[in-house]
């Protein structure tokens, strides 16, 4: 068993990585954690957070918390379990600790994780938490000015290069949403200086 000594995380609902914590977040010290050395394919699982644990290894982790650290001996995160051994929070560790962890480790204990898939979607977002609040902001301010046809006509050809859509506001909705690109910063700088 591993066991691995004052880290930081900052547990949340969904994976965040360290570049992204703010001073917003509770970033939580763990005096002593137990880690987990794990197979990608299972790792990559409990990335997904869609699974469910077996009572047997909740009940390892019940004087702890139910938090614990599992690793694929690239990459580690900390999970905290439900009572039901489904799972609550996810953190990344910072990448200086991250590295301490993985230089420590010991890798001949490969644990078996025994648990069942819950769901099959995927939880770990492909935006920063900077890309998702500048795509709210546009989404924001094109709302509001909807009905300002000559913004709407101006925006729209910035984000499109051209004019030949009916419906400009909602072609513009519908791309900002279609996933985070260098046009989205692009958009936004333009709003600013339009507010400015």
């Amino acid at each position: 068993m591993n066991y691995i000594y004052n880290i930081k995380v900052n547990l949340k609902d969904e994976l965040i990585n360290f570049y992204e914590w703010t001073n917003m977040d509770k970033i939580t010290k763990l005096n002593k954690v137990k880690l987990y050395v794990l197979e990608f394919y299972d790792y990559n699982n409990i990335l997904s957070m869609n699974i469910k644990v077996r009572k047997e290894f909740l009940n390892n982790l019940k004087l702890d918390n139910y938090i614990c650290l599992f690793t694929n001996t690239i990459d580690v995160v900390c999970i905290k379990f439900n009572i039901d051994g489904t799972i609550s929070k996810i953190s990344k560790l910072d990448i200086y600790e991250e590295r301490e962890v993985l230089d420590e480790l010991n890798y001949k204990s490969k644990t078996k994780l025994l648990y069942s898939k819950v769901d099959k979607t995927n939880n770990y977002k492909l935006t920063t938490r900077r890309e998702e609040e500048v795509i709210t902001k546009l989404l924001n301010y094109l709302n509001d000015f909807k009905n300002n046809a000559e913004l709407i006509d101006y925006l729209y050809y910035e984000w499109f290069h051209n004019n030949k859509s009916n419906n400009k506001y909602n072609d513009l909705i519908k791309d900002i949403n279609n996933g985070y690109t260098e046009k989205h910063n692009k958009l936004f700088k333009i709003i600013e200086l339009i507010n400015s």
